[in-house]
């Protein structure tokens, strides 16, 4: 059956072009999504001017998340891991840049459902004395005051091997809770006499000259766990593509601030907005790395286990249930 040009289509003809249009439409709107693929649209959050976060921004600012046909949409700049974490139990967020202390909290409790899919960086903390405190090891720090970021958290767990490497134990101490945002003008004011705390307060104690570094983290537990990406467990199982594709630029960030400290630096320093030296000390003590190691993980988790975090003899079965490797290059190994 035909028609003549410019004579009327038949209406079943302009049903059937009707829907091969909308069908069209549809599919251009989707994006070549599929396949358990609804969309490449990730929610992410991060923490707010956190410099173990700056894999997260150089795959923005350089593109690498559109180079992988991405629309990563910030869910949010948070303050804390804790409050990121909080989005993830209320459903907001796909994926983020967040310490191995609240992913692995939050999981054990059952606050959320995440999978960690990739490292962000290892070490990053640092063990400072104020200025004037006589001793150059943590045995000076018998009978003082040393602050940490939460009890159970990963400097908390430093802590208690740097004093058992000076031979003290934790009750030598008075350890207590404080916000590291707080900690150098503690410190300054002779209100605590240390802290263990991650970067940049270690580099901005020192730069400010309110302390000194008695041991970094890296001399207390070589490459230990800090700062992870973490993945919503049900997103992961509906769009694993997607997670894939976030890891791919995830790696290439990571790998680019490896291969370019002097740009990684100036980077760091717009997206944190710290000083020129506090960026430089910060870095140097750390290393960025998408590599996941699960023994060193484990062994945080079972100290978390051992503060009464992860219920008792879960802390295998924690580790081995989270951690997805599946996205990394060669697995992560």
């Amino acid at each position: 059956m035909y028609w003549k040009k410019g004579g009327k289509r038949p209406a079943h003809r302009v049903c059937l072009f009707t829907m091969i249009a909308v069908f069209t439409a549809s599919a251009l709107a989707c994006g070549g999504c599929g396949g358990g693929n609804q969309s490449r649209v990730v929610r992410m959050g991060f923490v707010q001017a956190d410099i173990h976060d700056l894999a997260y921004y150089v795959a923005r600012e350089k593109r690498f998340f559109q180079d992988e046909g991405l629309d990563v949409r910030e869910g949010g700049a948070f303050n804390s891991g804790a409050e990121l974490m909080s989005s993830f139990s209320a459903g907001e967020l796909d994926m983020g840049y967040v310490g191995v202390a609240p992913a692995l909290t939050f999981e054990a409790r059952d606050m959320a459902d995440i999978k960690i899919v990739a490292a962000i960086n290892t070490g990053g903390s640092a063990l400072v004395a104020r200025s004037g405190l006589e001793g150059e090891d943590p045995a000076a720090l018998k009978g003082r005051t040393v602050a940490v970021s939460g009890f159970s958290t990963v400097q908390d767990m430093l802590l208690g091997m740097a004093l058992r490497k000076a031979g003290l134990t934790r009750t030598d101490v008075s350890a207590v809770s404080l916000r590291p945002q707080d900690m150098v003008d503690a410190l300054r004011g002779s209100r605590i006499d240390a802290f263990l705390a991650s970067e940049p307060y270690p580099s901005q104690a020192v730069q400010e000259k309110a302390g000194r570094v008695l041991l970094t983290s890296e001399g207390i537990w070589p490459g230990h766990p800090c700062c992870v990406l973490v993945a919503d467990a049900a997103f992961v199982r509906r769009s694993p593509d997607t997670v894939r594709r976030v890891v791919a630029a995830h790696v290439r960030a990571t790998d680019y601030v490896k291969d370019n400290p002097l740009e990684a630096k100036d980077m760091a320093r717009l997206f944190t907005g710290l000083e020129k030296e506090i960026v430089d000390g910060a870095m140097k003590n750390m290393d960025f790395t998408y590599r996941l190691d699960e023994k060193k993980l484990g062994r945080y988790v079972l100290f978390m286990e051992e503060q009464g975090v992860v219920e008792k003899g879960q802390a295998g079965r924690l580790t081995l249930d989270i951690v997805d490797k599946q996205f990394l290059p060669e697995k992560g190994t």
